[in-house]
């Protein structure tokens, strides 16, 4: 996540030889550059890669259940091309350059969108570098909101009715600027206030997903653990839209430790720390 559509536009992308995930090493993009110079398309590279893994996975169990895509938000992908410290830059000091090339980036995304509808497949946008407390709450409804809004309704006329918006932190100063996205998931991260989470998704009849801590998962730390799960079996008994998380497992992660959180939920029985 994040590094394909950043790959394809340009960002070099480090493939480490073991579990590690790629990362981004190069940002080729400044704001002196032409966004209209810039080249996308969805039959290329690892994007054509993507699209035809997830086809295949369609055909295989797609009778089962939805097969979805993970997409990058316009504003993520804007910091992975400039990085961190240019796009900052670019956003406090309000330079009318960054539209453009947001709006270059909306389009790019729209166009992966119709390729994905296309196949029969659903999208959900991660949008991690709009997380608090990497970007302020006013950046975040300038610069980052107002792309989510129109990609999101985009994919509504393509007919995909689910429309995950992914942004993990804790987010609860921006949760109602989320909200207005037109976003069919909320995210409540483990470090945000779950049951705050729990009335905003009631209130917009959305779904909820309700992480735990993956460190804790990871290093299976039942006592840290069973409260949250307990947390979460009784916010689900007042809305039943709520489902488990956990974040980003690291590769490394026990597969027991997995196995037996879900069985926690499955069985309602609590394991004892």
């Amino acid at each position: 996540m994040y590094n394909i559509e950043a790959e394809a536009l340009g960002c070099g992308v480090r493939f480490f030889g073991d579990d590690s995930i790629p990362g981004i090493v190069t940002h080729p993009l400044s704001l002196e550059d032409d966004p209209r110079g810039i080249v996308f398309s969805p039959c290329l590279g690892r994007i054509r890669l993507t699209l035809d893994a997830a086809s295949d996975v369609k055909a295989a169990i797609g009778a089962e259940t939805a097969v979805n895509i993970g997409i990058c938000g316009p504003f993520s992908i804007f910091i992975e091309l400039l990085g961190y410290g240019a796009a900052i830059d670019a956003f406090a000091d309000g330079d009318s350059r960054a539209i453009p090339l947001l709006e270059a980036l909306l389009g790019f995304q729209k166009r992966y969108c119709d390729e994905i509808a296309g196949s029969g497949l659903g999208a959900v946008v991660f949008e991690s570098w709009a997380s608090p407390p990497l970007i302020s709450p006013d950046i975040y409804r300038t610069y980052a909101a107002p792309y989510e809004r129109e990609l999101l309704s985009h994919m509504a006329q393509l007919g995909m009715a689910s429309r995950p918006l992914v942004i993990g932190g804790d987010t609860g100063k921006i949760v109602d600027d989320i909200l207005s996205t037109g976003t069919t998931l909320l995210v409540s991260d483990y470090n945000a206030p779950l049951p705050l989470f729990t009335e905003k998704a009631k209130e917009k009849g959305v779904m909820l997903r309700a992480n735990i801590d993956p460190k804790a998962v990871r290093g299976g730390n039942w006592e840290a653990i069973c409260p949250r799960v307990q947390e979460i079996l009784t916010l689900a008994e007042t809305h039943p839209g709520i489902i488990a998380g956990t974040g980003v497992i690291p590769y490394d992660t026990p597969p027991e430790n997995l196995l037996r959180l879900r069985e926690c939920f499955s069985s309602g029985a609590l394991p004892t720390p």
